[in-house]
């Protein structure tokens, strides 16, 4: 054949003496290769290189930046949460002095005793029996106010104050002494407090001093609020004191404790400091740029006025007792296990990368050796060696699934390509044939002998009208029939075919009835020429045999992405021995590949067959079979993503 000579001219020339051409020379081509590629051990390598770094550059940094985070996160919680449990602890402390306050605000107890005592007071210098009403009043108040503070003893020292300068202490220090209010720094502020507390800031406090142990001064806060009498009118002043260590007890704790060397300050609304305690001149600017901080959650960028350090700082604000509690920590304290943690991070990944590297190295090494193995088989094959067996007869045993996959894969191309290229030309030889066959034997000459005899007939009757009707059909139908098309549209194959039925209901009459019901999803499927009419036609061929009326129903049903193509007639069907020699026939194609030469007679069926598998191959639909009810059906079909 043509297309094998072509195949064939190497060896023919080297056969009569003549130098074949060979193109460049396999020296000069590998020098192009080397010049325009790499090696491929380098390029693997590189690769892996690349994108181990890559990879491990970006797994590196997104770990660091979300481990630091997650580090400087718990940390600020840490403080957060100590922020709040102080503020809170302070409160609860102030709570208690205040609820003891409250008790003694309202006990009518504590406000007749204190009357009494009042009235006596100023008569007993002159009269005995009051001087005596005065100590029992002393006395049954100091039980009650005992009560009123309580055996857990939330507060260390109560004082009752009237307005003449005389106090009355509970605790401690127990009985009446002598004061003078324009003294009293908390004077004014507690009269302005008409309805509520008054809380002062630490002081040193020296009578309380006298009752612990320790030999430093100690410092107290008072919580005050107005006593008011039976008509509500006031009638005196609540002062409840507690050791400041007590108060503040936590916060000391955590300044002297934690790991972070984090600064606490407390102030109250007026910006006053509250803790520390005996400030420095030099930190008044540092401490009144905290109070000026804004209060809320989280943390805050904060600069040292003094030193211009960046800072963190975090403020919560009670609002019982109306005081800020501010935590501020030097950024670089608070990150420095950050910065433990990168430098841990970028020696370990350094070594980490090294080690990946190497093994980069080593499978660009295990991987290039097979395939050059390979490289060097496909370089030195030849035509001739196609199919010889010469070529990769041992397993390679690479080591790696995927080469030696990959080698027997090219030993089984081998072996098949040359059968492959031998089954192409006998494949276009026999489509090509089994086309001409096909448009030559679809023609049955009896049909038009019966059809010229028809025309003779109607002529005679002088039934013009349809004599044009059916040579007009007729031209139609010889037109579609003979042009050089090899694929059509379903919609005018099924039109053309339906002029071929009304050529035979012309002739026929009323004894031949047919239907069309396809699906409108089919009509622009492309389709081989002439495979649907010469169903029609046998199909009529063998309805005919029986007795009228005959009917031809063609059905086309689309079904997602396949479509099927069904001609079914009401004529006595197959006969069996027909059925199981085209099934033969059918099954010698499938099973050996080879498609036999097609010639005219008795091949209609098993042409179309044909003509269907070398359009849609595995997807095609062919089938013969008799209906249940009577009548022969066959089906046809393919799937949408084969159209050509």
């Amino acid at each position: 054949m043509r297309f094998q000579k072509s195949f064939d001219k190497r060896p023919q020339a080297a056969e009569n003496g003549e130098k074949p051409y060979t193109g460049l020379s396999e020296d000069r081509m590998r020098e192009r290769i080397v010049k325009t590629s790499g090696n491929i051990q380098t390029i693997l390598f590189s690769t892996y290189t690349l994108i181990i770094v890559i990879v491990f550059t970006i797994l590196v940094v997104w770990f660091y930046l979300w481990a630091s985070d997650r580090i400087r996160s718990n940390a600020e919680d840490s403080l957060e949460g100590m922020g709040r449990s102080m503020q809170e602890r302070i409160d609860s402390e102030l709570g208690k002095m205040n609820d003891v306050s409250l008790n003694v605000l309202y006990s009518n107890l504590v406000k007749n005793r204190f009357q009494e005592y009042l009235g006596n007071a100023k008569q007993r210098e002159t009269d005995a029996q009051a001087a005596a009403n005065a100590v029992k009043a002393a006395k049954e108040l100091a039980d009650i106010l005992t009560a009123a503070i309580g055996p857990s003893r939330p507060v260390e020292q109560l004082y009752l104050y009237d307005f003449e300068g005389k106090v009355y202490g509970n605790g401690f220090d127990n009985g009446e002494q002598s004061y003078r209010p324009e003294e009293m720094p908390w004077y004014d502020a507690v009269l302005a407090e008409t309805g509520g507390k008054y809380i002062s800031l630490p002081v040193l406090d020296e009578p309380m001093s006298r009752f612990i142990s320790s030999r430093e001064m100690q410092y107290s806060v008072s919580l005050y609020r107005l006593f008011y009498g039976s008509y509500n009118t006031p009638m005196g002043i609540v002062e409840v004191k507690q050791y400041f260590n007590r108060i503040f007890d936590s916060v000391i704790d955590f300044a002297e404790t934690n790991p972070y060397g984090a600064r606490v300050v407390i102030y109250n609304a007026a910006g006053d400091i509250v803790y520390p305690l005996r400030a420095s001149s030099a930190d008044f600017a540092y401490l009144a740029a905290v109070a000026a901080a804004p209060v809320g959650e989280g943390f805050r960028p904060f600069v040292d006025p003094a030193t211009g350090d960046r800072e963190l700082i975090s403020v919560h604000r009670s609002g019982f007792t109306g005081w800020s509690t501010a935590i501020v920590v030097s950024e670089s304290k608070l990150l420095a296990p950050v910065s433990v943690f990168a430098a841990r991070t970028v020696f370990v990944g350094i070594g980490i990368l090294l080690f990946a590297i190497l093994l980069s190295y080593a499978a660009a090494n295990r991987i290039t050796h097979p395939i050059l193995k390979i490289h060097r088989t496909i370089r030195n094959m030849s035509l001739q060696d196609l199919g010889s067996g010469r070529i990769g007869s041992s397993r390679l045993r690479s080591g790696v699934i995927e080469i030696d996959q990959l080698h027997e894969a090219f030993v089984q191309m081998n072996d098949r390509l040359k059968h492959s290229m031998d089954e192409l030309l006998l494949s276009q030889s026999q489509e090509l044939q089994a086309k001409l066959v096909a448009l030559q034997s679809q023609m049955n000459p009896h049909f038009l002998y019966n059809t010229l005899a028809t025309i003779h007939a109607m002529a005679e009757e002088g039934m013009s009208e349809q004599i044009m009707d059916m040579t007009e059909n007729m031209s139609k139908f010889l037109r579609y029939f003979s042009s050089d098309a090899s694929a059509v549209s379903l919609e005018e194959e099924i039109v053309h075919t339906e002029k071929y039925l009304e050529i035979n209901r012309i002739r026929h009459g009323s004894k031949l009835d047919f239907r069309f019901d396809v699906d409108a999803r089919l009509l622009p499927l492309e389709i081989p020429k002439l495979i649907v009419q010469p169903l029609v036609e046998n199909a009529l061929k063998f309805a005919t045999r029986g007795e009228p009326p005959w009917r031809i129903v063609v059905t086309g049903i689309a079904d997602g992405n396949r479509w099927r193509l069904e001609v079914s007639d009401n004529g006595p069907g197959f006969a069996a021995d027909s059925l199981a020699a085209l099934r033969e026939r059918i099954r010698e194609v499938d099973e050996t590949g080879v498609i036999p030469a097609l010639k005219l007679g008795g091949m209609g069926l098993l042409n179309i067959y044909i003509r269907l598998k070398l359009t849609y191959g595995k997807d095609m639909v062919f089938d013969v079979r008799n209906a249940p009810d009577g009548g022969a059906v066959v089906a046809l079909g393919g799937s949408f993503r084969n159209l050509t």
